[in-house]
Protein backbone atom coordinates (compact mmCIF):
# COMPACT_ATOMS: atom_id res chain seq x y z
CA UNK A 1 0.00 0.00 0.00
CA UNK A 2 2.70 2.07 0.71
CA UNK A 3 4.43 1.97 -2.58
CA UNK A 4 0.94 2.38 -4.24
CA UNK A 5 0.64 5.70 -2.47
CA UNK A 6 4.09 7.11 -3.23
CA UNK A 7 3.55 6.15 -7.03
CA UNK A 8 6.96 3.84 -7.14
CA UNK A 9 7.81 1.90 -10.71
CA UNK A 10 5.65 -0.95 -10.48
CA UNK A 11 4.07 -0.98 -7.60
CA UNK A 12 1.05 -2.82 -8.31
CA UNK A 13 3.01 -6.15 -9.22
CA UNK A 14 2.10 -7.31 -5.49
CA UNK A 15 -1.70 -6.77 -7.18
CA UNK A 16 -1.04 -8.81 -9.82
CA UNK A 17 0.82 -11.87 -8.19
CA UNK A 18 -2.06 -11.86 -5.32
CA UNK A 19 -4.97 -12.46 -7.30
CA UNK A 20 -3.78 -15.25 -9.83
CA UNK A 21 -2.59 -17.30 -5.89
CA UNK A 22 -6.47 -16.38 -4.45
CA UNK A 23 -8.05 -17.75 -7.66
CA UNK A 24 -6.49 -20.92 -7.11
CA UNK A 25 -7.73 -20.99 -3.77
CA UNK A 26 -11.20 -20.40 -4.62
CA UNK A 27 -10.53 -23.54 -7.42
CA UNK A 28 -8.83 -25.66 -4.75
CA UNK A 29 -11.18 -25.35 -1.96
CA UNK A 30 -14.31 -25.42 -4.05
CA UNK A 31 -17.27 -27.58 -2.99
CA UNK A 32 -15.43 -27.81 0.97
CA UNK A 33 -17.80 -26.80 3.81
CA UNK A 34 -15.29 -26.02 6.32
CA UNK A 35 -12.73 -24.00 3.82
CA UNK A 36 -15.75 -21.69 3.16
CA UNK A 37 -14.17 -18.63 5.18
CA UNK A 38 -11.17 -19.02 3.17
CA UNK A 39 -12.92 -19.10 -0.18
CA UNK A 40 -14.43 -16.10 0.70
CA UNK A 41 -11.36 -14.33 1.57
CA UNK A 42 -9.70 -15.19 -1.78
CA UNK A 43 -12.74 -14.23 -3.74
CA UNK A 44 -12.49 -10.76 -2.02
CA UNK A 45 -8.64 -10.31 -3.00
CA UNK A 46 -9.78 -11.51 -6.89
CA UNK A 47 -12.31 -8.61 -7.17
CA UNK A 48 -10.42 -5.95 -5.27
CA UNK A 49 -10.18 -2.61 -7.47
CA UNK A 50 -9.36 0.08 -4.51
CA UNK A 51 -6.43 0.08 -2.36
CA UNK A 52 -8.12 0.75 0.75
CA UNK A 53 -9.98 -2.53 0.44
CA UNK A 54 -6.39 -4.27 1.41
CA UNK A 55 -7.34 -3.00 5.18
CA UNK A 56 -10.56 -4.91 5.31
CA UNK A 57 -9.27 -7.88 3.60
CA UNK A 58 -6.26 -8.15 5.87
CA UNK A 59 -8.69 -7.43 9.46
CA UNK A 60 -10.73 -10.46 8.16
CA UNK A 61 -8.05 -12.62 6.98
CA UNK A 62 -6.67 -12.13 10.63
CA UNK A 63 -9.64 -13.21 12.33
CA UNK A 64 -9.68 -16.49 10.64
CA UNK A 65 -8.83 -19.27 12.87
CA UNK A 66 -6.33 -21.95 11.36
CA UNK A 67 -6.35 -25.62 12.04
CA UNK A 68 -4.01 -26.93 14.60
CA UNK A 69 -1.91 -29.93 12.92
CA UNK A 70 -1.90 -32.94 14.96
CA UNK A 71 1.20 -35.35 15.42
CA UNK A 72 0.89 -38.60 16.24
CA UNK A 73 3.64 -41.64 16.08
CA UNK A 74 2.65 -44.27 14.01
CA UNK A 75 3.57 -47.97 14.58
CA UNK A 76 5.32 -49.21 11.34
CA UNK A 77 3.71 -52.91 10.09
CA UNK A 78 6.61 -55.40 10.04
CA UNK A 79 7.84 -58.69 11.62
CA UNK A 80 8.51 -58.46 14.91
CA UNK A 81 11.26 -60.14 16.79
CA UNK A 82 10.14 -62.40 20.06
CA UNK A 83 7.02 -60.30 20.60
CA UNK A 84 9.24 -57.27 21.42
CA UNK A 85 8.82 -53.99 19.70
CA UNK A 86 11.01 -53.17 16.70
CA UNK A 87 10.98 -49.33 17.77
CA UNK A 88 14.45 -48.20 18.91
CA UNK A 89 13.94 -45.60 21.85
CA UNK A 90 15.52 -41.79 21.48
CA UNK A 91 19.47 -41.60 21.56
CA UNK A 92 21.05 -41.02 24.65
CA UNK A 93 22.24 -37.62 25.52
CA UNK A 94 25.70 -36.40 27.36
CA UNK A 95 25.77 -33.57 29.53
CA UNK A 96 29.23 -32.24 30.10
CA UNK A 97 29.97 -29.95 32.25
CA UNK A 98 33.34 -27.76 32.48
CA UNK A 99 34.87 -24.86 34.78
CA UNK A 100 38.31 -23.86 33.67
CA UNK A 101 41.34 -22.31 35.77
CA UNK A 102 44.35 -20.34 34.62
CA UNK A 103 47.77 -20.79 36.25
CA UNK A 104 45.96 -22.39 39.19
CA UNK A 105 42.99 -19.51 39.91
CA UNK A 106 39.38 -19.45 38.53
CA UNK A 107 39.02 -17.95 34.72
CA UNK A 108 37.50 -14.43 34.62
CA UNK A 109 35.05 -13.45 33.14
CA UNK A 110 36.78 -11.41 31.25
CA UNK A 111 40.51 -13.11 32.38
CA UNK A 112 43.38 -10.78 31.77
CA UNK A 113 46.23 -12.45 30.06
CA UNK A 114 49.63 -10.99 29.21
CA UNK A 115 50.66 -11.76 25.74
CA UNK A 116 53.27 -13.64 24.14
CA UNK A 117 53.45 -15.60 28.01
CA UNK A 118 52.39 -18.85 28.56
CA UNK A 119 50.23 -19.81 30.73
CA UNK A 120 48.62 -22.90 32.38
CA UNK A 121 44.78 -23.95 31.01
CA UNK A 122 43.09 -26.44 33.75
CA UNK A 123 39.81 -28.21 32.76
CA UNK A 124 37.84 -29.99 34.99
CA UNK A 125 35.14 -32.12 33.04
CA UNK A 126 31.52 -33.89 34.99
CA UNK A 127 30.34 -35.93 32.53
CA UNK A 128 26.88 -37.40 32.64
CA UNK A 129 27.74 -40.69 31.07
CA UNK A 130 29.98 -42.61 28.68
CA UNK A 131 28.41 -44.57 25.65
CA UNK A 132 29.57 -47.83 24.99
CA UNK A 133 31.07 -47.51 21.57
CA UNK A 134 33.23 -44.40 22.60
CA UNK A 135 36.50 -44.44 22.81
CA UNK A 136 37.96 -41.20 24.15
CA UNK A 137 36.19 -37.07 25.13
CA UNK A 138 37.75 -34.77 23.10
CA UNK A 139 37.28 -31.09 24.15
CA UNK A 140 37.70 -28.37 21.66
CA UNK A 141 38.16 -24.66 21.48
CA UNK A 142 36.20 -22.78 18.55
CA UNK A 143 36.29 -18.83 17.68
CA UNK A 144 35.79 -15.97 14.99
CA UNK A 145 39.34 -14.66 16.18
CA UNK A 146 41.83 -13.73 13.56
CA UNK A 147 43.67 -16.96 13.19
CA UNK A 148 47.65 -16.79 14.37
CA UNK A 149 46.30 -14.41 17.22
CA UNK A 150 45.85 -17.55 19.53
CA UNK A 151 46.91 -21.04 21.22
CA UNK A 152 44.28 -22.75 22.85
CA UNK A 153 44.62 -26.32 23.95
CA UNK A 154 42.81 -28.97 22.87
CA UNK A 155 42.05 -31.56 25.28
CA UNK A 156 41.44 -35.30 25.39
CA UNK A 157 40.37 -37.93 27.82
CA UNK A 158 40.02 -41.55 27.12
CA UNK A 159 37.72 -43.75 29.01
CA UNK A 160 37.68 -44.00 32.81
CA UNK A 161 37.14 -46.54 34.86
CA UNK A 162 33.79 -46.84 37.33
CA UNK A 163 30.55 -45.24 37.45
CA UNK A 164 28.96 -42.21 36.11
CA UNK A 165 28.93 -39.45 36.44
CA UNK A 166 32.69 -39.13 35.74
CA UNK A 167 34.79 -36.32 36.77
CA UNK A 168 37.94 -35.63 34.12
CA UNK A 169 40.98 -33.31 34.66
CA UNK A 170 42.90 -32.14 31.91
CA UNK A 171 45.77 -29.36 31.40
CA UNK A 172 47.06 -28.02 28.39
CA UNK A 173 48.80 -24.34 27.64
CA UNK A 174 47.38 -20.76 26.44
CA UNK A 175 48.72 -18.12 24.39
CA UNK A 176 47.61 -14.92 22.99
CA UNK A 177 50.16 -13.72 20.77
CA UNK A 178 49.04 -10.31 20.67
CA UNK A 179 47.91 -7.11 23.16
CA UNK A 180 45.13 -5.40 22.41
CA UNK A 181 44.02 -1.97 22.40
CA UNK A 182 42.45 -1.32 25.61
CA UNK A 183 39.12 -0.23 24.71
CA UNK A 184 38.61 -3.15 22.63
CA UNK A 185 36.34 -6.11 22.76
CA UNK A 186 37.39 -8.76 25.10
CA UNK A 187 38.47 -11.98 22.33
CA UNK A 188 35.55 -15.12 22.81
CA UNK A 189 35.99 -18.44 22.95
CA UNK A 190 34.04 -21.35 23.04
CA UNK A 191 34.35 -25.20 24.03
CA UNK A 192 32.74 -27.85 22.43
CA UNK A 193 32.64 -31.47 23.28
CA UNK A 194 32.32 -35.01 20.84
CA UNK A 195 33.08 -38.95 21.47
CA UNK A 196 35.41 -40.85 19.14
CA UNK A 197 34.22 -42.13 17.34
CA UNK A 198 31.51 -39.92 17.15
CA UNK A 199 28.18 -41.81 18.71
CA UNK A 200 26.52 -39.14 20.72
CA UNK A 201 25.29 -35.81 21.50
CA UNK A 202 27.66 -33.83 23.85
CA UNK A 203 25.82 -30.46 25.62
CA UNK A 204 29.17 -29.00 26.87
CA UNK A 205 27.17 -26.92 30.01
CA UNK A 206 28.95 -24.44 32.93
CA UNK A 207 32.01 -22.43 32.09
CA UNK A 208 32.42 -23.07 28.29
CA UNK A 209 32.79 -19.71 27.09
CA UNK A 210 36.35 -18.62 28.03
CA UNK A 211 36.63 -14.25 27.41
CA UNK A 212 40.12 -13.48 26.98
CA UNK A 213 41.12 -9.19 27.56
CA UNK A 214 44.87 -9.17 26.08
CA UNK A 215 46.69 -6.20 27.97
CA UNK A 216 50.20 -5.11 29.35
CA UNK A 217 50.26 -2.30 30.95
CA UNK A 218 54.49 -2.14 30.46
CA UNK A 219 54.26 -2.27 26.54
CA UNK A 220 50.88 -0.46 25.91
CA UNK A 221 50.50 1.79 28.98
CA UNK A 222 47.19 3.93 28.87
CA UNK A 223 47.38 6.22 32.41
CA UNK A 224 51.02 5.90 32.68
CA UNK A 225 50.19 4.19 36.16
CA UNK A 226 49.56 0.15 36.20
CA UNK A 227 46.90 0.48 39.20
CA UNK A 228 44.87 3.12 37.08
CA UNK A 229 45.26 1.19 33.88
CA UNK A 230 43.56 -1.85 35.74
CA UNK A 231 40.77 -0.16 37.45
CA UNK A 232 39.69 1.33 34.11
CA UNK A 233 39.70 -1.53 32.29
CA UNK A 234 37.48 -3.36 35.46
CA UNK A 235 35.07 -0.25 34.65
CA UNK A 236 35.19 -0.90 31.13
CA UNK A 237 33.96 -4.42 31.65
CA UNK A 238 31.18 -3.58 33.86
CA UNK A 239 29.75 -0.79 31.72
CA UNK A 240 30.07 -3.45 28.77
CA UNK A 241 27.70 -5.62 30.47
CA UNK A 242 24.85 -3.40 31.66
CA UNK A 243 23.47 -2.42 28.46
CA UNK A 244 23.95 -1.52 24.94
CA UNK A 245 26.58 1.33 24.44
CA UNK A 246 28.31 2.90 21.54
CA UNK A 247 31.79 2.24 21.02
CA UNK A 248 32.69 5.22 19.73
CA UNK A 249 31.44 7.00 22.78
CA UNK A 250 32.30 4.69 25.13
CA UNK A 251 36.29 5.01 23.99
CA UNK A 252 36.12 8.43 24.05
CA UNK A 253 34.75 8.49 27.95
CA UNK A 254 37.40 5.45 29.19
CA UNK A 255 40.18 7.77 27.29
CA UNK A 256 39.06 10.94 29.03
CA UNK A 257 38.96 9.26 32.51
CA UNK A 258 42.42 7.69 31.76
CA UNK A 259 44.06 10.35 31.26
CA UNK A 260 42.16 12.08 34.49
CA UNK A 261 42.83 8.55 36.53
CA UNK A 262 46.70 9.68 35.32
CA UNK A 263 46.53 13.10 36.98
CA UNK A 264 45.13 11.53 40.38
CA UNK A 265 47.86 9.16 40.52
CA UNK A 266 50.51 12.28 39.53
CA UNK A 267 48.74 14.53 42.10
CA UNK A 268 49.77 12.10 44.91
CA UNK A 269 53.00 10.95 43.44
CA UNK A 270 54.53 14.79 43.44
CA UNK A 271 51.75 16.27 45.11
CA UNK A 272 50.24 18.89 42.46
CA UNK A 273 48.11 20.12 44.57
CA UNK A 274 49.55 21.18 48.07
CA UNK A 275 47.22 23.58 49.17
CA UNK A 276 43.44 24.57 49.17
CA UNK A 277 41.64 26.01 45.81
CA UNK A 278 39.19 27.71 44.32
CA UNK A 279 37.42 26.10 41.62
CA UNK A 280 38.65 28.46 38.99
CA UNK A 281 42.24 27.83 39.97
CA UNK A 282 41.81 23.98 40.26
CA UNK A 283 40.21 24.32 36.54
CA UNK A 284 43.23 26.18 35.54
CA UNK A 285 45.46 23.78 36.48
CA UNK A 286 43.38 20.95 35.45
CA UNK A 287 43.01 22.16 32.14
CA UNK A 288 47.50 22.94 31.64
CA UNK A 289 47.83 19.23 32.87
CA UNK A 290 45.29 17.75 30.35
CA UNK A 291 46.47 19.59 27.37
CA UNK A 292 49.52 18.62 27.86
CA UNK A 293 48.32 15.05 27.00
CA UNK A 294 49.22 14.13 23.18
CA UNK A 295 45.38 12.57 23.44
CA UNK A 296 43.67 15.25 24.69
CA UNK A 297 45.63 18.28 23.01
CA UNK A 298 43.23 20.93 21.18
CA UNK A 299 40.21 18.99 21.78
CA UNK A 300 39.77 20.01 25.10
CA UNK A 301 36.93 22.35 25.16
CA UNK A 302 36.36 24.96 28.16
CA UNK A 303 33.09 25.89 28.91
CA UNK A 304 30.80 24.59 26.13
CA UNK A 305 27.16 25.44 26.46
CA UNK A 306 24.60 22.09 27.41
CA UNK A 307 21.10 22.11 28.63
CA UNK A 308 20.75 24.97 30.09
CA UNK A 309 23.85 25.52 31.64
CA UNK A 310 27.93 25.87 30.92
CA UNK A 311 29.68 23.25 31.65
CA UNK A 312 33.47 23.29 32.82
CA UNK A 313 35.38 21.23 30.11
CA UNK A 314 34.72 18.89 28.10
CA UNK A 315 36.51 16.37 24.95
CA UNK A 316 34.29 15.14 21.93
CA UNK A 317 31.37 15.88 23.94
CA UNK A 318 31.93 13.64 27.34
CA UNK A 319 30.99 16.80 29.56
CA UNK A 320 33.98 17.18 32.65
CA UNK A 321 32.45 18.76 35.43
CA UNK A 322 34.74 19.74 38.48
CA UNK A 323 34.35 20.47 42.01
CA UNK A 324 36.26 21.66 44.79
CA UNK A 325 36.31 20.80 48.85
CA UNK A 326 38.70 22.41 50.82
CA UNK A 327 37.06 21.35 54.63
CA UNK A 328 35.17 17.57 54.19
CA UNK A 329 36.85 14.89 53.16
CA UNK A 330 35.67 13.53 49.97
CA UNK A 331 34.35 9.90 50.16
CA UNK A 332 32.31 7.66 47.75
CA UNK A 333 29.54 8.49 49.28
CA UNK A 334 29.73 12.38 49.12
CA UNK A 335 31.03 12.35 45.84
CA UNK A 336 27.84 10.60 44.24
CA UNK A 337 25.78 14.16 45.63
CA UNK A 338 27.28 16.12 42.85
CA UNK A 339 26.42 13.66 39.73
CA UNK A 340 22.58 14.97 38.96
CA UNK A 341 24.48 17.99 37.99
CA UNK A 342 26.54 16.07 35.38
CA UNK A 343 23.55 14.34 34.25
CA UNK A 344 22.12 16.96 33.31
CA UNK A 345 24.92 18.40 30.74
CA UNK A 346 24.77 14.41 29.90
CA UNK A 347 21.86 14.57 28.77
CA UNK A 348 21.32 18.00 27.45
CA UNK A 349 24.72 16.86 25.47
CA UNK A 350 23.21 13.27 23.62
CA UNK A 351 25.52 11.48 25.59
CA UNK A 352 25.31 8.76 27.34
CA UNK A 353 28.39 9.18 30.08
CA UNK A 354 29.82 12.17 31.61
CA UNK A 355 32.39 12.21 33.85
CA UNK A 356 32.79 14.30 37.47
CA UNK A 357 36.50 15.35 38.84
CA UNK A 358 36.65 16.19 42.70
CA UNK A 359 39.95 17.86 44.45
CA UNK A 360 39.61 16.77 47.86
CA UNK A 361 42.22 20.00 49.49
CA UNK A 362 41.04 19.40 52.63
CA UNK A 363 43.21 18.72 55.68
CA UNK A 364 44.70 14.97 55.43
CA UNK A 365 46.16 13.73 58.77
CA UNK A 366 46.47 10.12 57.32
CA UNK A 367 47.81 8.59 54.48
CA UNK A 368 45.78 8.68 51.06
CA UNK A 369 44.83 5.22 49.67
CA UNK A 370 45.87 3.82 46.30
CA UNK A 371 44.51 6.39 43.14
CA UNK A 372 43.31 3.70 41.64
CA UNK A 373 40.66 3.70 44.69
CA UNK A 374 39.50 7.22 43.85
CA UNK A 375 38.22 6.43 40.66
CA UNK A 376 34.85 4.37 40.35
CA UNK A 377 31.65 5.00 38.56
CA UNK A 378 28.12 5.65 39.24
CA UNK A 379 24.65 5.15 37.71
CA UNK A 380 22.03 8.33 37.84
CA UNK A 381 18.66 7.01 36.86
CA UNK A 382 15.85 8.70 34.93
CA UNK A 383 12.95 10.06 37.08
CA UNK A 384 10.35 7.02 37.84
CA UNK A 385 13.32 4.65 36.91
CA UNK A 386 12.33 3.89 33.52
CA UNK A 387 15.09 4.04 30.83
CA UNK A 388 18.32 3.95 30.36
CA UNK A 389 20.41 5.34 33.11
CA UNK A 390 23.53 8.06 32.55
CA UNK A 391 26.93 6.35 33.71
CA UNK A 392 29.25 9.31 35.40
CA UNK A 393 32.16 7.95 36.02
CA UNK A 394 33.93 9.80 38.98
CA UNK A 395 37.77 10.97 39.87
CA UNK A 396 38.32 11.76 43.59
CA UNK A 397 41.91 13.82 42.91
CA UNK A 398 43.59 14.00 46.58
CA UNK A 399 45.33 17.08 47.49
CA UNK A 400 46.87 19.37 50.84
CA UNK A 401 48.31 16.31 51.65
CA UNK A 402 50.36 16.10 54.72
CA UNK A 403 54.22 15.45 55.03
CA UNK A 404 55.19 11.81 55.34
CA UNK A 405 56.76 11.89 58.15
CA UNK A 406 53.97 14.02 59.65
CA UNK A 407 52.20 10.91 59.97
CA UNK A 408 54.64 9.00 61.80
CA UNK A 409 54.77 11.00 64.97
Amino acid sequence: MRRVRAAEVDADRFLRSAKPLARDLVRDNKGSNRRDRIREISTRVVGLTDVDEVPMVAQTLLCTPLPLPIFADLPLRGPASDGASSKAGPPEIVVAFTSFEMNGSAFGNPQTVQPEVVHDLNVQVTVSSWPEAAKELVLEPASVEPAGTYDLPRFRFERPQGEAPFILRGSGRLVIRYPMVEYARPLEFAYGAWFSPEVHQVLVRGHRELRVRSFDPERNPESGYVQVDKRIAELRDQVRRVGIVADSELNNFLLFLSVLGGVAAQAVQDHLFPTKYSKPEFQLELKKLLRRSPRIGSQLEEHPRAAGGITDLSFRGIRLELKVENEQFVSHETAKQFSQQTAQYVAGSDRQFGILVILDASPKTEAPGLPANDIFATAVSPPGGDGSPIRIGVVIIRGNLSKPSDLSR
